[in-house]
């Protein structure tokens, strides 16, 4: 991955609508058990497959967020990020263009950290920021 990052392009979406499944079937954000993944066609270039895929990962996180808010859930102003994916500076601009906010980087790489601040705001009404 990281020897195609240079050579994808973000600014210039690929824009082949891929959704990019493990198998068949999808729980969220949309539960259909007979889901396909769609990752065809596939470009002769490496990095524009890869940048397609990186697309529909944004793509479906853009769908979760959205419906979150139709659900009730708050208006996203940012978002974090933590972990191996969120170095790969091409994702990292595609999710922000998908998204339409700031990514910003998590205050913790421990996987309870967000979870335990979520807690504290609900017991006290207060966020915690380090």
């Amino acid at each position: 991955m990281e020897a195609l990052d240079d050579k994808m392009r973000p600014e210039k979406l690929v824009g082949l609508d891929y959704y990019p499944l493990p198998s068949i079937g999808e729980r969220f954000p949309i539960a259909d058990a007979q889901m396909m993944p769609r990752l065809s066609p596939r470009p002769a270039e490496d990095a524009e497959y890869l940048q397609a895929i990186l697309e529909g990962f944004s793509e479906v996180e853009r769908l979760g967020y959205a419906r979150l808010a139709e659900w009730g859930g708050p208006t996203l102003n940012t978002v974090r990020h933590a972990g191996g994916g969120s170095k790969n500076k091409t994702w990292m601009q595609l999710r922000a263009q998908a998204l339409k906010v700031p990514l910003l980087p998590s205050w913790s790489e421990e996987a309870a950290a967000g979870t335990a601040r979520l807690a504290w705001l609900g017991l006290t009404g207060k966020m915690i920021n380090p």
